[in-house]
C-alpha cells in the first residue's frame, strides 16, 4: 500500500553513531545542530524525503514526552496546516519500553485510524498532512520516555 492510500510509511534511517551518543547523554544542542544540517537541501534526510512530495524547506523540533511529566497532554487531532509532509524520527533508545505515545493517523474526520507505536531508534514515520486529507495525534506517554525528532516539510 502506498503513502497516498495509507497516509504514512516507515523508513529506517542510518544515523551517525555520534547521534546515538548525544541522545544517551542528552546533548540536545548537538542533536539539534546535526539535524539542522541533514534536513537542509542536500542533507541526507532532505534527499530521502524528496520522492514523497515537492517541498523547499524542513522545520524540525526535538520532542521529549516523559511519563513522569504530570503536565503532559494527550494529543488532539490536527492536520499541520499548509505543510505538505511530516515525519516523526525515533530517537528513543528502547522503543519497546514505551507504554502509550502512539502516533495515530487517519483520513480527516474518519472514525477509523492506524495506531503506530514508537518505532525503534532511527526509524521514521513519514506521513501526509491535511493538504492531502489526513490528520494525526500523539497519545500521552504512560511509561518511560519517548524522544522524537519531529519534522514538517513546506
Amino acid at each position: 500500500m502506498s503513502i497516498e492510500e495509507k497516509g504514512y510509511v516507515l523508513i529506517p534511517f542510518n544515523l551517525d553513531e555520534k547521534v546515538f551518543q548525544w541522545v544517551v547523554t542528552e546533548n540536545w544542542l548537538s542533536v539539534d545542530r546535526y539535524f539542522v544540517e541533514v534536513t537542509s537541501p542536500g542533507g541526507f534526510i532532505y534527499e530521502l524525503l524528496k520522492p514523497f512530495h515537492f517541498f523547499t524547506s524542513i522545520e524540525t523540533m526535538i520532542s521529549i514526552r516523559d511519563s513522569t511529566d504530570e503536565d503532559q497532554e494527550d494529543g488532539i487531532w490536527h492536520d499541520d496546516g499548509s505543510r505538505v509532509l511530516a515525519f516523526s524520527l525515533s530517537l528513543t533508545i528502547d522503543g519497546k519500553s514505551i507504554d502509550g505515545g502512539t502516533l495515530e493517523i487517519r483520513r480527516k474526520n474518519d472514525e477509523f485510524f492506524d495506531s503506530i507505536p514508537t518505532p525503534d531508534y532511527g526509524t521514521a514515520i513519514v506521513f501526509l498532512t491535511g493538504v492531502h486529507g489526513f490528520e494525526h495525534r500523539t497519545r500521552k506517554v504512560l511509561k518511560s520516555k519517548r524522544v522524537i525528532l519531529v519534522g514538517w516539510c513546506s
